[in-house]
């Protein structure tokens, strides 16, 4: 981080910095859109008057304009939210009207692109113009540009305050207010650990029933698979006052669900249908993008006389460096930038404005610097590698020849293309195993082996393979469309690709893609029940929609129900280094990020508002996604764990191995009236319905999953498990000020390691200033057959605020899934059948009933070792 940024230091706030970045980054890719065209004008141009040469530049230049009118009316309509973010009444109309005038060039245009086309081909070369209706076209468009420029210097911080005297409103940086619902009350938290932390959950939770602690909690908070029990018993507590008691019919019914993500051949084969159909639009993605990339590469290289039929390459077409110098000129402009910044600070003092404009040029000239240099020098370079391997005949092809196979749609083509997707869901497979053993101690010459290559080997293997076979894939096409007549005169090809692209626009996204539909039905169907007057325990119908709003809140003086996850952003600006996310908190009233104090205020939404936001049907803010989100560990991106999983990131996202959720970011649209009101009336619903479809991410939030960095000013941010945070969600307990504090662990930490508990003590004293005093000794065996006791005391110190004499303290009561004491005679016969009871790793989300119970049975025991000590007993009953 060279420097801190508007929205760190207050001059403008998150969703002010995050639309003018959306802004920019439209407009850049509307620029360079715009430069593609130039060569392909200039071929058309110098082939005038003649058919030959012409068709190809004429028609790919139409194709690329498309794409230009698309982006630069992306740009126009974000230009104008921006000006009207920024509120100033009278140039909210104004920059109105120059989003409209865009568009109506952009009509123009496409009308100008539909006549142009059918010119090309059928006789000499017209050149791109239709006289009079070209100019029009562009009159209005520079209109348009015109208006929207003088509408974004007239309401910028500079405008407002040369033309009108007035001072931005800055960003705030407070402690956040607390809604005081868990003041002086009781707060439970059931932490992460898949399946294994459900059962014990759900035990602890069956006993603190019984003991009415339950009932006296002010919330429960769940963490991935605690949240599904926190969400369980919340969520039957509207049709029965015993939720899961001993002999229930919901919890007979669950000890049928233990296998719930893949219980029986229909969900075995709901799910392979879930992996396979986000893997094809990934794969389709990818090679709509590789395609587009290769046709105008491949004519450009072939008209400035880089490749020649061979193919042959040749960096210096009639001995001059001019193809060199173009292909190195940003990269020289970022160094000489560099340059220019140091030699200025050996001679005299650097003003800050002209550092941060030096700077800028430099970062962006880097940006697009590379990628030109790669594309423009490597792959010539790569088809010059290709060329030089000997063969290319019956007996002994050539690799380029084996290439040509491989990538054209023969029968050889397609084994090789499956085989590769078999390889890379074998990868998949392995790294899964390497990530869940990963941190254990391997016994033996051949384990250490195997983990080796699962954790380290693999993932990389796996992204290697991706990125050989994309270059493969752009070599192959590139040299075909430079040398091959046929390939630049595929027009169909375009219409294809083109009609592939809207029909994933319109029939998917990057949320409906990814596995966390799969997930949240399979979660849904599971854990959430009702009891019905017959006595019979029967899952919530699928379709209804449980918002969180409604869902979440506390029912006859019940606590509330609470599920934390992440949100993943990297800004250095707002996280520390490695950690790349911060909390994000579903709470029945306010839903959003709460982070600590170097965050600025306006990172939480009312949750009815935000629910209307992420979705017009409200199915994407419910308490099943939550419950599916908060769980969501098996994502490219993963919060605080990211460094292991960063080698597979790629892997991941391309084999949609996906549990993570795009959502609006709260910080955007966060009024103190609601930003998105129910709609009434016909045309308004429409607009509504239509809007929210087309508003959901695409192939741009893919890209952030596999290899982007995403920001906290993004429009959208990707939510994922609460344990890439603090798995406990002891830091969001204390966060709320409660009296006292039930805290289940099912963590998988390593034997007399408390990891979890560690991390959320650093990260309560880093985030809030909170001291936790506790000491989980006896919890630990060492040398001893057992455990003295599962449970350990201890004292949270708050900061002290204004108005308060002494710091305010928190009784923290620490229970975690070990073995101590005497148990029953079941459980201690199936710990000598079950080494690693009651630390089965994560991995393993099939139990069967005997699993399951034996979790269930430890959390309802060791609670109650907690509960039945007279000092614990009496400590709680004074609530």
């Amino acid at each position: 981080m060279l420097g801190e940024s508007d929205g760190t230091k207050g001059d403008a706030t998150i969703e002010q910095v995050g639309r003018r970045r959306t802004f920019t980054k439209t407009l850049q890719l509307a620029v360079v859109l715009a430069i593609v065209q130039l060569p392909m004008r200039a071929a058309v141009g110098e082939a005038a008057g003649a058919a030959a040469g012409c068709e190809v530049p004429g028609r790919l230049s139409i194709l690329v304009d498309s794409a230009f009118v698309l982006a630069s009316v992306y740009a126009a309509y974000r230009a104008y939210k921006y000006v009207r973010y920024l509120n100033r009444q009278s140039w909210k109309a104004i920059a109105a009207v120059g989003s409209w005038t865009v568009l109506a060039a952009a009509v123009l245009d496409i009308a100008e692109n539909v006549v142009l086309w059918d010119d090309f081909g059928s006789g000499p070369c017209a050149g791109l113009s239709t006289g009079w209706f070209t100019w029009l076209m562009r009159a209005v468009f520079v209109a348009g540009v015109l208006i929207l420029a003088v509408c974004l210097i007239a309401t910028s911080r500079f405008g407002q305050r040369k033309w009108y005297g007035v001072e931005p409103a800055p960003a705030t940086f407070r402690r956040p207010q607390r809604d005081g619902k868990d003041d002086g009350r009781l707060v439970i938290t059931c932490s992460g650990g898949g399946i294994r932390s459900a059962s014990f959950c759900l035990g602890a939770l069956q006993l603190l029933s019984e003991r009415g602690f339950y009932d006296k909690a002010s919330t429960v908070i769940g963490v991935s698979g605690g949240g599904y029990m926190a969400a369980a018993f919340h969520v039957l507590r509207r049709t029965c006052t015993d939720p899961f008691s001993p002999g229930s019919p919901e919890l007979a019914r669950l000890r049928r669900q233990t296998r719930y993500l893949l219980s029986g051949g229909r969900a075995m084969f709901r799910a392979a249908l879930s992996v396979l159909f986000g893997l094809v639009v990934n794969l389709l993605l990818i090679g709509i993008t590789l395609r587009a990339i290769a046709w105008v590469l491949g004519w450009f290289l072939a008209d400035q006389g880089v490749i020649t039929p061979g193919p042959e390459v040749d960096w210096r077409p009639d001995d001059s460096w001019f193809f060199v110098g173009m292909s190195v000129f940003l990269l020289a402009v970022s160094a000489l930038m560099f340059l220019i910044e140091k030699v200025w600070d050996r001679w005299a003092r650097m003003p800050d404005v002209v550092r941060t404009i030096l700077t800028t040029i430099g970062n962006v000239t880097l940006r697009y610097g590379v990628p030109v240099a790669v594309l423009l020098l490597g792959v010539p370079g790569g088809l010059y590698l290709l060329g030089k391997i000997p063969g290319d005949s019956a007996d002994q092809p050539s690799l380029p020849s084996a290439l040509l196979a491989l990538v054209d749609p023969t029968r050889q083509g397609v084994a090789s293309f499956g085989a590769l997707v078999v390889v890379l869901i074998g990868l998949g497979k392995s790294v899964w195993n390497g990530l869940t053993v990963e941190g254990k101690a391997a016994t033996g010459l051949r384990a250490r082996l195997l983990v080796f290559a699962r954790t380290k080997l693999a993932p990389w293997a796996g992204s290697a393979i991706i990125v050989l076979a994309a270059v493969v894939v752009l070599l192959r096409w590139t040299g075909g469309y430079a040398t091959d007549p046929a390939y630049q005169q595929d027009w169909d090809v375009a219409l294809v690709l083109v009609a592939i692209a809207l029909a994933i626009k319109m029939l998917t996204d990057a949320n409906r893609t990814s596995l966390h539909s799969f997930y949240r039905e399979r979660l849904s169907r599971a854990f959430l029940v009702k009891r019905q007057d017959n006595g019979a325990a029967v899952a919530l119908d699928y379709h209804l929609r449980l918002r969180y709003s409604d869902w979440a809140k506390p029912l006859d003086g019940g606590p509330q129900l609470v599920i934390a996850g992440v949100a993943n952003v990297g800004d250095p600006d707002f996280v520390p280094t490695q950690r790349d996310c911060v909390p994000f908190v579903f709470d029945a009233e306010q839903i959003g990020i709460v982070g600590d104090r170097s965050l600025p205020d306006g990172g939480r939404r009312a949750t009815a508002d935000y629910e209307r936001e992420a979705d017009v049907l409200k199915r994407e803010v419910t308490v099943p996604a939550a419950m599916a989100i908060s769980g969501a560990a098996f994502s490219p991106l993963t919060g605080r764990v990211n460094a292991r999983t960063r080698p597979v990131r790629l892997l991941l996202a391309v084999l949609n191995a996906r549990l993570g959720v795009w959502l609006p970011n709260p910080y955007w649209n966060n009024h103190a009236e609601a930003s998105f009101p129910d709609r009434h009336g016909v045309v308004a619903k429409v607009r509504r319905y239509v809007g929210s479809v087309i508003d959901k991410p695409g192939p741009y939030r893919l890209l952030h999953e596999a290899v982007g960095s995403p920001s906290m000013y993004e429009r959208r941010i990707y939510v994922t498990d609460g344990g890439h945070y603090d798995n406990l969600g002891l830091v969001e307990a204390l966060r709320r000020k409660p009296a006292q504090v039930i805290a289940i662990d099912a963590s998988n930490d390593a034997e007399d390691r408390f990891t979890a508990l560690a991390e959320a003590i650093a990260t309560a004293r880093m985030d809030h200033g909170i001291e936790i005093d506790i000491d989980p000794s006896p919890m630990v065996r060492g040398a001893k057959v057992r455990s003295d006791r599962p449970w350990a005391y201890g004292i949270a110190t708050h900061p002290l605020e204004d108005g308060e004499e002494k710091p305010y303290k928190t009784e923290i009561f620490f229970v975690k899934a070990v073995l101590a004491g005497s148990l029953d005679w079941d459980l201690e016969q199936y710990a000598v059948e079950h080494a690693d009871f009651p630390r089965r790793t994560t991995g393993d989300q099939f139990y069967d009933e005997w699993d399951f119970e034996a979790y269930r049975s430890l959390g309802y025991t060791l609670v109650g070792s907690l509960t039945d000590h007279h000092r614990v007993r009496a400590r709680l009953d004074d609530l």
